[in-house]
């Protein structure tokens, strides 16, 4: 209920359809029984073969049981019948179709959107691949309980209201042997109802792993190929494969085994009251009656379907909802303002951090850059470079110690305003499938066409963008793939340069990028440095010795800082790293 209750909020918008959607399931459910009319009426005029009436009615009024008219009319009232029955049900189904398109809609942007604002860390615990499996998969079951269930719901009942005054009609007292058995039908549904329940839930999970499996392999299947591991990856698929293939074999089963349980427990009631009927019974009224039962038994069928689709919503809405109600770590503090000063000055006052409690990655970080200087990050791998310069967007918090801007925390400020402040140009060129326009545009979503090229321009990306046959609206691929390294960074280097933030991070921007491609890049890099506060990390010591002051990492801790000539001069770590990579 708790699930349902929270889909009712998404629901609620659209309770003027539901409630028109639900007027045309009670006249529908009520067009069921006339179905029961027509077989009447038609099984009386083929034993009259001139006229249809209904005097041999029990407990009917006698104007009703005087009409008597032509079999000549029974194939227009048949088409009557079965049209007003078919746009009865059309147009139900549809509006209730609309509702849950709609609320499906709704959800997943909200899912998304929450998705979106997660910090960080959430994405370095979560996969991808479940996170959208949540997104589509789990999204897309409860449109069939918003529709499904809605509509058999609503519909079922009023059928059966609406049947059994009929069966007592046409039958008499034998309509008591099958009313009598009917609540019986519960009984599978509920002993298979929590089983179905956990089913269902072991099924999407199943199910998001397969989609986690194949982002990974496609993403990586150059690897793949390059280490001939296709058929590894093979078994690996038939595994998860096979995983799923149990649990929905399990599902089908009690899926499956509901309908006949709820059949053969009708059965009982119609074989009883059909032994009866043989006997005492008119032909036209025992067809009506026979036929007439079977109409009440389905909506009990379609009850048993409610229960499956309730059991996979309820499991697919606790996994969605489970995303939502995890909150961001990194958010705007009451009373956080937004950033408008010129910027003079960013300050690590003693910073501490670790991913994990205890594990800290960095220790005591101490320093201070000045607006329009120039500081390099230096040191082996796994020293806390990145993470360093991570802490500067908040992209997480210190754990221990503040970081500040002007003097105030950045935990005061907006993080919407604190990341326009920043500038990110990283190793891993982060491109999205579209044009290169709508790329370097990224920040800045009301750049004209003109700003555009000039950052461009300003990049020495405009060249190569223009001999493309279709310039800057030329579709570079998933994730820029049909752009060589050098050519993604310098459109990252563009984006950058429009979005004219006063702080710039650059993290290990050419280290991927061959001798001629490096020197464009770094030639840009340059352009984009000029008047702003520039953060680089680097491994090619060749990139940081104009840097203003170098910071030399290990394990976390600052043991070196300087200029270039300075830490040169000194034996330390800068000089040894220096001495190895130029073979000194």
């Amino acid at each position: 209920m708790e699930v349902y209750r929270r889909l009712a909020k998404y629901i609620k918008p659209y309770l003027h359809i539901l409630i028109f959607a639900s007027v045309f399931m009670i006249l529908a459910a009520g067009a069921e029984v006339l179905v029961s009319g027509v077989i009447y009426i038609t099984t009386n005029g083929l034993m009259s073969r001139e006229f249809v009436t209904f005097n041999n009615i029990p407990h009917i009024p006698a104007q009703l049981a005087q009409i008597k008219f032509s079999v000549k009319w029974i194939p227009f009232i048949i088409v009557v019948v079965f049209f007003f029955r078919g746009f009865l049900n059309y147009v139900s189904k549809y509006l209730m179709a609309l509702v849950g398109l709609r609320c499906v809609r709704d959800v997943r942007n909200d899912l998304y959107r929450h998705i979106s604002y997660q910090s960080c860390d959430y994405f370095s615990e979560k996969h991808s691949g479940d996170l959208m499996s949540r997104v589509i998969s789990d999204v897309k079951g409860i449109q069939n309980a918003i529709t499904s269930i809605a509509l058999d719901a609503v519909k079922s009942p009023f059928t059966i209201l609406f049947t059994i005054p009929v069966i007592f009609i046409m039958g008499g007292k034998l309509a008591w042997f099958s009313v009598a058995i009917f609540p019986l039908v519960a009984i599978p549904i509920i002993i298979l109802g929590r089983k179905l329940r956990k089913l269902a839930r072991r099924f999407l999970e199943r199910h998001a792993e397969i989609v986690s499996f194949l982002q990974e392999t496609l993403i990586g299947i150059k690897i793949v190929k390059a280490f001939n591991a296709e058929e590894k990856e093979n078994e690996k698929f038939r595994e998860i494969t096979q995983s799923l293939y149990d649990f929905s074999r399990k599902t089908v089963r009690a899926i499956e085994l509901q309908r006949p349980l709820i059949e053969v427990m009708g059965a009982v009631g119609l074989g009883l009251a059909i032994y009866f009927a043989l006997k005492t019974l008119p032909m036209d009224r025992f067809v009506t009656f026979a036929a007439t039962l079977y109409l009440l038994y389905e909506p009990a069928k379609k009850l048993s379907k409610i229960n499956v689709v309730i059991q996979h919503t309820v499991a697919s809405g606790r996994r969605i909802f489970e995303v939502m109600d995890i909150q961001p770590s990194i958010t705007d503090k009451p009373g956080a303002k937004v950033f408008s000063e010129a910027l003079k000055e960013v300050k690590y006052n003693n910073v501490s951090f670790a991913y994990e409690k205890d594990n800290f990655v960095l220790r005591d970080i101490s320093f201070t850059v000045k607006k329009g200087e120039r500081v390099a990050l230096v040191g082996p791998s796994g020293s806390g470079k990145s993470t360093l310069l991570s802490l500067l967007p908040r992209f997480y918090d210190p754990t221990k110690g503040t970081l500040t801007i002007n003097g105030l925390d950045l935990r005061d400020i907006k993080v919407h305003s604190l990341r326009q402040l920043i500038g990110i140009v990283s190793q891993e060129t982060i491109l999205f499938s579209g044009a290169i326009s709508d790329n370097i545009g990224y920040g800045k979503l009301d750049a004209s066409f003109d700003d555009i090229v000039t950052a461009a321009k300003t990049a020495n990306a405009h060249d190569f963008i223009v001999e493309f046959p279709d310039g800057y609206n030329t579709n570079i691929g998933e994730r820029g793939t049909k752009l060589s390294g050098g050519q993604r960074q310098r459109i990252s280097i563009a984006r950058a340069i429009l979005k004219n933030p006063p702080i710039l991070i650059f993290d290990e921007a050419t280290s991927h990028l061959d001798t001629h491609s490096e020197r464009e890049v770094q030639n840009a890099i340059e352009n984009l440095m000029i008047g702003r506060t520039v953060f680089v990390i680097a491994h090619r010591l060749s990139t940081v010795q104009s840097a203003d002051r170098i910071i030399v990492l290990e394990a976390g801790k600052i043991v070196q800082m300087g200029s270039h000539s300075e830490l040169i001069s000194h034996d330390g770590p800068y000089k040894k790293l220096y001495e190895l990579q130029f073979n000194i």
